[in-house]
């Protein structure tokens, strides 16, 4: 495989703590000399002959201020009083903190075709850095110092950076913060912050229309299960299989609720416990899920596929930038992508099961209202739809008309045969009642008569 110049290149060097149980090195000479390497060092960083002048600058002969060329945490160039300060403040830094010292290179006509340098310098000290700082296991940015400077006096524009801990902020195993022992930063470390420059130097070009594209992706899936929309799919009581799982999962989620002493009128579906009933809860959900994708002449399986496009598509896109480092292994930690699909799962999965519950609660509260068993909710209850509602009449068909749509047409007697000798059994004792009663009224009538034969 042929490996070509990659755009970003990142080495990294450390020096022990001068107190770091790890530093064989106690003697004075030896801290006398740490002393004087971290003051040449920021003098190294801060020069001014390595400094890129823009053409503005050169031909208006703005090439000297009173600042210097290095930048600062906030992205500001420093002055001649920060450079002092530095170097008093990095001498007590490297007592308790390991001093990390890198440089970034880049290749010219991937920085030059798509970002300046002054804009990459603030991004780089606002958002970069802190973000692998986070990754590399410090605690809190704030409590890191760290200085950079370009400089462009070699073949290929080049960043040097140092960095060291202002006081423990270091998350050990054990969550206990402390001084971070270590110095090697890792390989994966290491490859973190050179996508991350890429994702950020690429960012208007690339990156940024890409996940534009995807959270409108996500967006449109969203108006399926939102109950403020005209096309919200969990209401479509059309589909009996539908509204029958969606009223199991309703009743399962009201028995787990009472078992859990859980009265918040929301559920989240990640906060279900994994034991059996919370198992058969998250397998119905998934279930439910599943049906209201399998139509794939839909609108919504259709934007379900564009969404999984362009996820395929970001994916490609880290996978270039690995390899625009000659970077060929299996990269699995691709959060930002991974985070948009855990997120729209669990938009949907939490629709569902609130839904279901509202729905069930709904379902029983009307269900303990009525007062009198018409033949069709007999017929009903035994073909096994449970808990009928009697929703109000809308521009929608019913599912008691639908069931009775259903029970029509020319094989009714063969899919339904038990339809027919219910209503006829009914229809039946209906029949026999009335003859009985008239039978009841006959004999009262003969007992009238006989009254008034007797007066």
């Amino acid at each position: 495989m042929n490996k070509k110049s990659p755009n970003v290149i990142f080495t990294c060097k450390y020096l022990l703590a001068l107190n770091n149980q790890d530093n064989k090195n106690k003697g004075n000479t030896y801290v006398c000399d740490r002393k004087k390497d971290v003051n040449k060092m920021v003098g190294y960083f801060s020069d001014n002959k390595k400094k890129m002048i823009g053409m503005f600058e050169y031909y208006m002969g703005h090439t000297r201020n009173e600042n210097v060329n290095l930048v600062l945490e906030n992205g500001n160039y420093a002055t001649d009083d920060d450079v002092e300060r530095l170097k008093k403040s990095y001498e007590k830094y490297i007592e308790n903190s390991n001093l990390w010292k890198g440089v970034i290179s880049f290749n010219n006509d991937y920085i030059n075709n798509n970002i300046q340098i002054k804009d990459l310098e603030k991004l780089l000290a606002k958002e970069i850095l802190p973000q692998f700082f986070k990754y590399c296991g410090f605690k809190d940015h704030k409590n890191m110092s760290y200085i950079f400077a370009t400089h462009t006096n070699t073949k290929h524009i080049h960043i040097h950076l140092a960095f060291v801990e202002k006081k423990p902020n270091y998350k050990c195993c054990n969550n206990i913060i402390s001084y971070r022992k270590k110095g090697k930063i890792s390989v994966d470390e290491q490859r973190y912050l050179k996508r991350l420059i890429e994702l950020t130097i690429e960012r208007e070009k690339v990156y940024t229309p890409l996940i534009t594209e995807i959270n409108n992706d996500i967006d449109n899936l969203k108006k399926y299960f939102s109950l403020q929309e005209k096309n919200f799919l969990l209401n479509d009581i059309e589909n009996i299989e539908l509204e029958e799982k969606i009223l199991k999962l309703g009743e399962l989620l009201t028995l787990y609720r009472g078992t859990t002493n859980n009265s918040n009128t929301r559920i989240k579906y990640n906060s279900i416990k994994n034991n059996e009933l919370g198992k058969e809860i998250k397998k119905i959900t998934k279930d439910i899920k599943k049906s209201l994708f399998s139509n794939k002449d839909s609108l919504l399986f259709n934007c379900y596929k564009d969404f999984n496009k362009k996820i395929d598509k970001l994916n490609n896109y880290f996978t270039q930038l690995n390899e625009g480092n000659n970077i060929y292994e299996v990269v699995s930690n691709n959060s930002i992508a991974l985070t948009k699909e855990k997120y729209l799962e669990n938009y949907i999965y939490n629709s569902i099961v609130n839904h279901a519950l509202f729905q069930y609660k709904k379902t029983s509260s009307l269900s303990k209202k009525k007062s009198t068993i018409t033949i069709n909710d007999l017929i009903l209850e035994i073909v096994g739809c449970r808990n009928v509602l009697e929703y109000n009449l809308s521009e929608k068909q019913k599912r008691k008309i639908i069931l009775n749509n259903c029970f029509n047409g020319i094989d009714l007697v063969k899919k339904f045969p038990n339809k027919y000798q219910i209503e006829r059994a009914l229809k039946n004792i209906d029949e026999e009642m009335l003859e009985a009663q008239k039978e009841f009224s006959k004999l009262f009538q003969s007992l009238d008569n006989n009254v008034y034969r007797e007066f």
